[in-house]
């Protein structure tokens, strides 16, 4: 007992650390590495530097789950942990504001083998006002999230847990979700299944909170020059001004665009246009962004974090300064924004 007291007491200082916005997302090394440390030391699935981190992969129908070794790692992504556990905060203190005669319910898709979102959350939140289900597609991580959980006396806050792919699960009726949580996602929305997980899961959830919010991929000319440094050239005092043309959105996850969703049967998902300003000037690089709100003002933008590094437009063509360019979002086992080349 006094070894749960004492895990549940550090968690909970830990968390009350990171969840103080007076403290940039990017200044918390040392906390966060501390709560993956004691998640780590309480968990069953253990970090072995010498094994293949694909090894357990599931390539489904629908993406690739990482593999719980992998999704473990995902941990050590200061801003990206961070800014999750306090999107994921205000999004369970605003529930707790709309649902006062019930603890909330979260279901968190894909909570590896850490439970990492959820083990903090709940160290905040008592089980009167919070009950969490935990969704992973792998046995192991499952299993290792449910030893941490009983490990730190947190088992209170659980009404279950499910190994399922989460494209296919069932929400049963008497645990509909107030909050549906994942971060099954790769930078532009590729390779990972977030978009099918969300469709599907806020399907049968319609009135619930996502968490993220939501994901905009957005397409902009950069100068590579000044894209991939953070200082200006012999100044390290001096903050790297990028040069960046916005051409706009291309894509977006969220509550809006799945309804609009609700008809599409096929294996692409509608996504926009952007117009290419003419003329092109030979500096600039045309590539994809990807921010992440988690809620409200909790955002990851550009190099916070792996989720959101710029990747290239992928398209092979040339662009030239006056064309249109389209895109959709491909489903299926590879997932992917493509760029459909000039149209119009």
């Amino acid at each position: 007992m006094t070894a749960k007291v004492d895990g549940r007491g550090r968690l909970a200082e830990l968390v009350r650390a990171i969840l103080d916005e007076t403290s940039p997302s990017y200044s918390l090394d040392a906390e966060i590495a501390s709560l993956a440390k004691l998640l780590r030391n309480h968990a069953t699935v253990r970090i072995d530097p010498s094994r293949v981190v694909a090894d357990g992969e599931t390539k489904t129908g629908q993406g690739l789950a990482l593999s719980p070794t992998m999704a473990g790692r995902c941990a050590d992504d200061i801003a990206r942990t961070a800014v999750f556990l306090r999107g994921l905060n205000r999004a369970i203190e605003e529930s707790c504001k709309l649902n006062q005669l019930r603890p909330i319910r979260v279901l968190y898709a894909g909570c590896g083998p850490y439970a990492l979102l959820a083990v903090p959350a709940m160290a905040m939140f008592g089980p009167e006002e919070l009950r969490f289900t935990r969704l992973d597609i792998h046995r192991p991580s499952i299993d290792s999230a449910r030893i941490v959980v009983q490990s730190l006396g947190l088992d209170e806050c659980v009404e279950g847990y499910e190994v399922c792919d989460a494209c296919r699960y069932r929400i049963p009726a008497d645990r509909m979700p107030d909050v549906i949580l994942s971060e099954t996602m790769n930078a532009c929305l590729e390779k990972e299944p977030q978009v099918p997980i969300f469709r599907h899961l806020l399907a049968q959830a319609p009135s619930a909170t996502l968490v993220p919010k939501a994901v905009h991929v957005d397409a902009c000319l950069v100068n590579a020059g000044r894209e991939f440094t953070f200082v200006e050239s012999g100044r390290d005092d001096v903050p790297l001004t990028r040069d960046r043309v916005l051409l706009g959105r291309v894509f977006e996850l969220s509550t809006e665009s799945i309804a609009l969703w609700t008809h599409e049967s096929s294996d692409r998902l509608p996504a926009l246009s952007v117009h290419v300003p003419r003329p092109l000037e030979t500096r600039y690089t045309p590539m994809l962004l990807t921010t992440v709100v988690v809620q409200a003002d909790h955002i990851l933008e550009s190099y916070d974090s792996g989720l959101t590094i710029p990747k290239p437009l992928p398209f092979d063509g040339p662009v030239r300064g006056g064309d249109t360019l389209g895109f959709h979002y491909r489903l299926g086992a590879h997932p992917k924004l493509v760029c459909d080349g000039v149209v119009g």
